[in-house]
């Protein structure tokens, strides 16, 4: 789980999933339980795995609406008739939807509102790639729980859950998430930890906000800086080399 407020952009919770324990339902509302209780507006943001009732009202229990993503497959209730998402877009005209642009990219988009399986009353939005109008394949669906919300800042809210995979393919390229070798629970326990604080490490630990691939060069320059100096200082105190390489574990 990730908190965002404004351009800070944080890790506030990651954990071991453990199969044959708790579901992962059941986890995210753990985790969704701990979140802090916000002062204004606040959204959780979700792919389509976790669009459930349970998810929502855990939701609702902190202060937050939900925006996601949903299966095409979902069960929805236009006029009372119960349809698959994926079924009522072939029912859609030209004339029923209108163009969003989100991030630069612009999609047509038809707003659902009314009732889900299990959810009373959400926003749904099917869209469509600008040149991809009723292509099947290229459909995608969103949900909002704050009905009040207008199209387009839905979908632009929806855009800010990236972060969440930048930090997974981050971690898996620069802090050792997708190779280490530790096989133990606690050991992977205490990795998932080292990973988080290093993370906040280096987006937090200078006078300002970074951006983890930025904080992380800065980082590494002044550990290297501060080796270079400790070399520096070694060397005047005439230190022999072969003293310092095996202080460094090079000799």
């Amino acid at each position: 789980m990730m908190l965002s407020c404004g351009k800070v952009i944080l890790p506030y919770c990651i954990e071991r999933y453990e199969k044959g324990g708790k579901s992962k339902i059941e986890r995210v509302c753990e985790m969704v339980s701990m979140l802090p209780i916000p002062k204004g507006l606040a959204y959780g943001l979700c792919d389509s795995w976790y669009i459930n009732k349970k998810v929502i009202e855990a939701h609702f229990e902190r202060g937050y609406h939900l925006v996601g993503a949903l299966k095409t497959n979902r069960i929805i209730y236009p006029q009372g008739i119960r349809i698959q998402i994926k079924d009522f877009a072939l029912y859609i005209e030209k004339d029923e939807v209108y163009l969003v642009t989100v991030n630069g990219s612009r999609y047509w988009v038809y707003r659902y509102e009314g009732a889900l399986n299990g959810i009373d009353n959400a926003v749904v939005l099917l869209c469509w790639p600008e040149k991809a109008f009723k292509n099947q394949k290229a459909l995608h669906a969103f949900i909002c729980t704050d009905i009040e919300l207008d199209t387009e800042t839905i979908l632009n809210y929806y855009s800010q859950r990236w972060p969440i995979e930048i930090f997974f393919r981050q971690t898996k390229n620069n802090l050792g998430l997708n190779t280490y070798q530790v096989r133990s629970t606690k050991s992977i326990d205490r990795l998932l930890c080292l990973i988080s604080l290093t993370y906040l490490y280096c987006t937090t630990s200078s006078d300002k906000y970074y951006k983890f691939g930025q904080g992380i060069i800065i980082v590494r320059k002044e550990v290297q800086k501060q080796r270079i100096q400790w070399i520096y200082e070694q060397a005047k105190n005439d230190v022999s080399i072969d003293e310092i390489l095996e202080q460094l574990q090079l000799a």
